[in-house]
């Protein structure tokens, strides 16, 4: 007879670690950020009487541009908003740090708590989605230490930037195509409102949402649940009117975002497949760029890693780098030959192909998007290894 009572008891007490391993990946990411941003916040936002060449916030990194998503998270009628490129930024950024103020919070503690609390929700997303596809509990927890000392989650997790909301919405896609490859099917009402967060931070992120429907959806309904989710995001887009000034048309592509198709600043094909799949995890040494054209940013204040080969920070770093692309060959294989192929396999093989080929074609200084890239990328790897046995 099998004795179901141990079963059920072992079957809790795994539930219980992965609750735990969730959400201590969420306050550990959430502490570290604010942390971080706390610290610099006063560094990476326009500050009064000071004159405008003498403004700490104009030392770009990789082309961010701090101030102005600060802006964006401070005031209503700002230019800075772009929700034709952020559709529902003004939701999670500007409308917790006014609600927090009511509270009596400061502003500049209110952009810092959003925004970490945005890069808590990233790492608790990964972390969420290793823990439904991924066996070898010690394989979870060293992805996850992983994501954690990634260049990409170091940088980007105490910058004033949209990267990790914008990461914590194509996570939330991945987890939603995780718990629901066991059932092979997902609900209507699910897809539509997995689309509407695809869509909510980085326009272009809902590649991932539209991956997800045609993963599960035969393809008149999967056009249906689409352009469901895209009127949806639509009219929460138009509600903004109440709490913010729209100066930006949802169509309008401007002629900034132009400059970045094409551009021969991050190099060849190789180059920038180095920068997207190895800097963003190990960083390499830093270089001076002068692509950005922003007014009073001149281009030795301009920093980047186009131009870096891999690994080249130090000894460590090239024995990480070379360690790192083993790895991700390795998986590569793996994946092919061992993985038993379902719905998550094949839509994160997908998100994957289609971000690279998307930032083939559209980014400059491509750590930029690494928060993007790098949590599907560890899944990647650890969903290959996980066939690994012992």
């Amino acid at each position: 007879m099998i004795d179901t009572s141990n079963t059920a008891g072992n079957n809790a007490k795994n539930r219980h670690s992965q609750i735990i391993f969730i959400i201590g990946s969420f306050l550990f990411a959430f502490f570290i950020s604010l942390t971080l941003l706390s610290e610099q916040i006063n560094s990476q936002s326009y500050q009064k009487k000071i004159s405008w060449e003498d403004q700490p916030a104009l030392n770009i990194w990789f082309d961010s541009n701090p101030p102005q998503v600060y802006s964006a998270m401070t005031r209503r009628n700002s230019w800075s908003q772009q929700t034709n490129r952020h559709p529902l930024f003004p939701y999670v950024g500007l409308l917790p740090v006014k609600a927090m103020g009511l509270l009596g919070i400061p502003e500049p503690l209110g952009v810092c708590l959003a925004l970490a609390f945005g890069v808590g929700l990233m790492s608790g997303l990964f972390a969420l989605t290793l823990a439904m596809t991924i066996k070898n509990v010690a394989l979870m927890w060293l992805s996850q230490a992983l994501f954690f000392a990634s260049s990409s989650f170091v940088f980007w997790s105490g910058i004033c930037e949209r990267f990790p909301l914008g990461s914590a919405s194509i996570l939330a896609v991945t987890a939603g195509v995780a718990y629901y490859r066991k059932k092979e099917r997902m609900p209507v009402m699910a897809a539509i409102s997995l689309n509407v967060i695809s869509l909510s931070i980085t326009i272009t992120n809902w590649m991932f949402g539209l991956l997800m429907t045609l993963s599960f959806f035969k393809i008149k309904i999967a056009i249906k649940i689409a352009l469901l989710g895209f009127l949806l995001m639509v009219c929460f887009w138009l509600l903004e009117d109440l709490f913010i000034e729209q100066r930006d048309n949802l169509f309008h592509v401007d002629s900034w975002n132009q400059k970045f198709i094409l551009h021969s600043y991050p190099g060849s094909f190789f180059q920038k497949l180095i920068t997207f799949l190895g800097h963003t995890v190990v960083i390499p040494s830093i270089h001076p760029y002068g692509f950005t054209e922003s007014i009073g940013a001149e281009p030795h204040e301009l920093l980047g890693v186009a131009h870096a080969k891999l690994g080249s920070g130090t000894l460590l770093g090239g024995l990480l780098a070379a360690t790192w692309g083993l790895a991700l060959i390795g998986a590569g294989v793996l994946w092919w030959l061992k993985t038993k192929k379902n719905i998550f396999d094949r839509f994160l093989l997908l998100a994957i192909l289609g971000q690279v080929a998307f930032h083939m074609v559209y980014g400059v200084e491509l750590f930029l998007y690494g928060l993007h890239i790098v949590p599907l990328i560890l899944l990647f790897v650890s969903r290959s290894l996980d066939q690994l046995k012992g």
